[in-house]
């Protein structure tokens, strides 16, 4: 409907908002007069106070002079230039009245002339002298007594000068809080204008805008509060009126929209709910199979998390044997007459064991248990049996969780069949290793030593053969003596396995201790960053290290040795001993040729070539080079 312009409360409302615009117009004319009245004021304060600033920054450049005379000077008259020409500044001068009795005019004139008659021609004096010192040579300047005469003079000047400057300063900020007093009192006078013009504006448009606008008010309230039954009997010509009329049909519109989008709420609420619900399950089966200790004293906990938050009756977890005959129950919630009646019979077990997919099983006219197979990788291992309430139905959501959980359960399952099979595979390979590495030091020591007491059998049926029989009782002592090292050696070296440290820390370790069993100075460079040994590689590389070691010890005589490990080019891995001892000949090759024998079988074992040479240097250099079963990195840069 269209609308008349006396009833129009733009119309009215803008009348209003013209007479306060214009108010404000002369308003803001005011301030600018006043403004511009004020310009320069601020800037002259602040040369004002530079004079200050700048006389005592004179001052400091007379106490403290320069070594060289010519820069002293032209600081000095640089200073004294620069005080001038703020002392002349137009900012300054500008707002310096004309009228010679006005007390600014005074306080500038006095400090102009203070200047002028008594300062400059005291600092004129003063550099004459530094000039005429500088061209002429120190016996025409003017003496040192006369330097410190001027600098008492003016150090005598300054504090009078310094406070005619404060004095010009204070005027200036007097003046200038009178201009913005003034300022003040226009603000005020304005503003009392507008509050007035306010105050009859709204007495004037009371009964056209506050009783409708109320009743807008009210109505907007009941919205807010979903109250959509109000209606507003403001339904006038303005357009507060038409307003009215707008939010009557507003309300009625969102009164069945409301109504439309609280279903919509509350359904995506219970499926929110539901999510978490499955969500915090979901989590808490996860945390309690992979965390806990003893796995099979969490299930009952498992059980009552399944129950309270899918929202089911009653529940039981079932376990079978290898051959899916049979069931054990581990955790039950379930009444003992459903569980030993009617389902833990053979025939239920059978039921339940069937099928790999979940069943619904009657237990009679009024009660249903869900079986949902507890499977990993097409590997069954139990059933999930859960009875839901009576009369309620089961939903996808409830059914899709129960099997999801289902699924954990086996994935865990699986997991413990796989590591305890891993452990067993490991256990296996440790006990083949042990076996092996008795068999190629022990065994062999044995037989050795088995041999030579055969020898001694023979040789101490001859009486005559006594000196033979000594040398094989001496043979006798060093396989013995060979065996228990080899075996300490062994057991060391297990031990430093079984601890459950790396290759690289078992290494540390080894050079470690034969460093402490020793004198011998043992340096270790492993430029190996990465190592992918097999079990039977690591042990051989041990022992051939520390039988090594220990031949530097008890036989070389040497005061430093090191060991090396790095890559080759070809990316195999190289292992260096060289020691700086008596190095090694054939007598006494001969005489270790067991534990050398030990040493190249070992190597043979890994694929790899041992040579034991003597240094060019001096000593014994023992180098091994095999190629791992494991790949490698690259190769190393720092190949020597």
């Amino acid at each position: 409907m269209p609308l008349r312009i006396r009833h129009s409360l733009l119309f009215n409302l803008g009348s209003v908002m013209a007479v306060i615009t214009l108010l404000a117009f002369a308003s803001m004319a005011v301030s600018l007069f006043v403004a511009d009245t004020m310009q320069g004021e601020a800037t002259a304060i602040n040369e004002s106070g530079a004079l200050r600033m700048r006389s005592y920054r004179i001052a400091s450049n007379l106490i403290y002079d320069a070594v060289d005379v010519n820069e002293h000077w032209r600081n000095t008259y640089a200073l004294i230039e620069e005080f001038e020409r703020h002392l002349h500044s137009i900012e300054l001068t500008r707002v310096v009245p004309e009228d010679r009795h006005h007390p600014l005019h005074q306080a500038y004139a006095h400090i102009e002339y203070q200047w002028r008659e008594e300062i400059r021609p005291l600092f004129d004096i003063y550099l004459d002298g530094l000039i005429t010192e500088n061209q002429s040579g120190p016996d025409l300047s003017i003496s040192e007594d006369a330097v410190t005469n001027l600098r008492a003079q003016y150090f005598t000047l300054v504090p009078d000068f310094v406070d005619n400057i404060d004095y010009l300063v204070s005027l200036l900020e007097n003046d200038a809080e009178t201009n913005i007093r003034y300022l003040r009192i226009y603000q005020f006078s304005a503003l009392m204008l507008t509050v007035l013009l306010a105050i009859a504006a709204l007495f004037l448009v009371n009964q056209r805008i506050r009783l409708p606008l109320q009743q807008l008010l009210i109505a907007a309230e009941r919205s807010r509060q979903r109250d959509f039954s109000f209606r507003t009997p403001h339904t006038g010509k303005d357009e507060l009126g038409q307003l009215g009329q707008a939010i009557n049909t507003m309300a009625e519109d969102l009164s069945h929209i409301y109504d439309e989008l609280e279903e919509r709420v509350q359904q995506k609420t219970l499926d929110l709910e539901r999510s978490n619900c499955s969500l915090e399950l979901l989590y808490k089966t996860v945390k309690l199979l992979n965390f806990a200790s003893y796995p099979h004293e969490i299930y009952p906990e498992l059980l009552q998390d399944i129950e309270q938050l899918s929202d089911m009756k009653r529940g039981a977890i079932c376990l079978n044997n290898q051959n899916n005959e049979a069931a054990t129950m581990l955790a039950s919630t379930l009444d003992k007459e459903t569980c030993i009646k009617q389902l833990c019979d053979k025939e239920g077990c059978a039921q339940c064991l069937k099928s790999n997919e979940t069943q619904f099983i009657t237990v009679d006219s009024n009660r249903k248990i869900i079986a949902i197979s507890i499977s990993d990788k097409n590997q069954q291992f139990g059933v999930l049996m859960v009875e839901p309430h009576h009369g309620k139905k089961v939903e996808a959501w409830q059914l899709q969780l129960l099997e999801t959980i289902a699924t954990h359960i086996g994935i865990t399952l699986n997991s413990s069949l796989q590591a305890a099979e891993n452990r067993r595979l490991e256990l296996m390979e440790e006990r083949s290793v042990i076996a092996r590495e008795l068999h190629d030091s022990l065994a062999q020591s044995l037989t050795f030593m088995k041999i030579q007491v055969s020898l001694l059998r023979a040789e101490l049926k001859k009486p005559e053969q006594s000196q033979n029989a000594e040398n094989i009782i001496t043979e006798l002592r060093l396989g013995l003596n060979s065996a228990y090292r080899e075996l300490r050696e062994l057991l060391t070296t297990f031990r430093l396995k079984i601890d459950g440290e790396s290759f690289n820390e078992a290494l540390d370790k080894t050079v470690e201790e034969f460093n402490e069993r020793s004198e011998t100075s043992i340096q270790y460079n492993n430029q190996l960053t990465y190592f992918n040994l097999t079990p039977n590689e690591e042990i051989h590389v041990l022992q051939l290290i520390r039988e090594a070691l220990s031949n530097v010890i008890h036989h070389a005589n040497a005061k430093k040795a090191q060991v090396l490990l790095q890559y080759t080019p070809q990316g195999d891995i190289q292992i260096n001993i060289k020691d700086d001892g008596i190095g090694i000949n054939n007598s006494e090759s001969q005489a270790h040729h067991y534990g050398l024998t030990i040493m190249n079988e070992r190597a043979r074992s890994m694929h790899g070539e041992l040579a034991i040479n003597n240094n060019s240097t001096g000593g014994t250099v023992v180098k091994l080079v095999f190629t791992p079963s494991n790949p490698t990195p690259p190769v190393n840069l720092d190949y020597e």
